[in-house]
């Protein structure tokens, strides 16, 4: 039951990827002196969402994967994140922390210049999203998961 909701979760992790993906490869930096049409925001709302949604969904595969290789959760983010540090699918436990005040930035940001610093962030923090899975992947071939 566990092992299927986690390649479910794995599964639906693989699709927002595939969309955060494209998301960044279509990248152009936001110019503040610009206006936009809403149109040409679309874009820009998209890679937002695609983000945010990636970030949610490596979290709650990391919740999925904890929860079945010890039975119960962490109190804390932080303390998950040690957990997966401790499995060598995490680097760096602040660049998650970091990923969620972002996902934040984005939905109460309007001024044209935290704007393009945001869209800047997601295109660099998105690297990182796209090593973590993965190496959720290998993980989860490695403990028999998936094949």
């Amino acid at each position: 039951m566990q092992k299927d909701l986690i390649l479910q979760g794995y599964d639906d992790l693989k699709k927002a990827i595939a969309l955060l993906k494209a998301s960044v490869k279509k990248f152009s930096p936001y110019k503040v002196e610009k206006i936009y049409t809403p149109k040409e925001l679309e874009y820009y709302d998209s890679l937002s969402f695609r983000f945010e949604k990636s970030v949610e969904l490596i979290l709650s595969v990391f919740k999925g994967l904890e929860l079945f290789l010890s039975a119960k959760g962490s109190d804390t983010l932080r303390d998950r994140l040690l957990i997966m540090q401790k499995l060598d699918i995490v680097d760096n436990i602040d660049f998650w922390m970091e990923a969620r005040i972002l996902r934040n930035k984005i939905a109460h940001s309007y001024l044209p210049e935290l704007l393009r610093e945001i869209y800047d962030e997601i295109i660099d923090k998105s690297q990182i999203i796209f090593e973590s899975a993965e190496r959720i992947q290998k993980y989860l071939v490695r403990i028999g998961i998936l094949t």
